[in-house]
Order: structure tokens, then sequence, then C-alpha cells
């Protein structure tokens, strides 16, 4: 796993082994006593005292930039810099290993398409908006 401190935010890549639901959040939270940037539900008490951090001027005006979505969505904000910041959780890579056995079941056999060569599927997101600007902000103040 990695990790990088910040400005009393330590920032850390985890591998979750069992599967199991919020595995990451509870640990964090209750076995490290460090929660989630955003997480109410295992870090309550920690976002109780929560004081948004001041968003330096060299931070690029699209990462500040909201935009309305219908059905009252927000895209943008969320950051360390806002009362209330959004969870801060971002799968980053997902592989699927041994696809080609599951993929080759549900295979008809007049599909055009063999799957027999398919080891793995990988699938990598990049970090969201309101990630970005925390970052930001966050190298900001340990400079």
């Amino acid at each position: 796993w990695g990790l990088l401190m910040i400005a009393g935010f330590t920032w850390l890549e985890l591998f979750p082994l069992t599967g199991r639901k919020h595995q990451l959040r509870v640990h964090c939270a209750e076995v490290l006593g460090t929660p989630i940037v955003g997480d109410y539900k295992y870090g309550r008490q920690a976002h109780q005292d929560w004081t948004p951090l001041p968003v330096p001027q060299t931070v690029d005006e699209e990462l500040l930039r909201k935009q309305r979505l219908p059905f009252g969505l927000v895209l943008g904000g969320g950051s360390v810099a806002e009362e209330q910041p959004q969870l801060h959780l971002h799968c980053k890579q997902m592989m699927l290993p041994d696809i080609s056995a599951a993929v080759q079941g549900l295979q008809s056999e007049d599909a055009e398409r063999d799957f027999s060569g398919l080891e793995k599927l990988s699938f990598v997101a990049p970090l969201p908006l309101h990630m970005r600007l925390s970052w930001e902000v966050l190298k900001s103040v340990d400079k």
C-alpha cells in the first residue's frame, strides 16, 4: 500500500482482500482511528469539528467550477475546502482475473467473438473532481 502525509491528512492506497462491504471504511475509522474524509457513517465524530481548508490562488479555476445537473445534482464541490466534503474513497483500478472461463460459459456456440484468450479484465478510473481539488489544496498547504 502507498502512504503520503500532507498537512495532517494521509493519502493511502489500500488493497481490499475480503470483498466485505465497507471493509476499508470500518478499518480506517475504527481500527486505525483515522476515518476517511467525507465518511459520515463511520467518521461522524471526526467531521463534527471539521474546518474547511483555504483554497490557494494557484488552483485551476476548472477544479472550482460547479455544474448543475438534472434532478438537483451538482458536479463539483465536496473537497477538503468545503463545509461538508464528499467521501474521499475511490476505486482507481479493478481487475477481474480468470475471466475467459466465465465468458466462455456464457458465450453461445454461434457467437462471432472468441474470448478464449482473455485472461483478465482491467478497469481504470480517473480521480474524481472533488478529490483532485483536495489534492491541489493539500499540496499548497504543505508548502
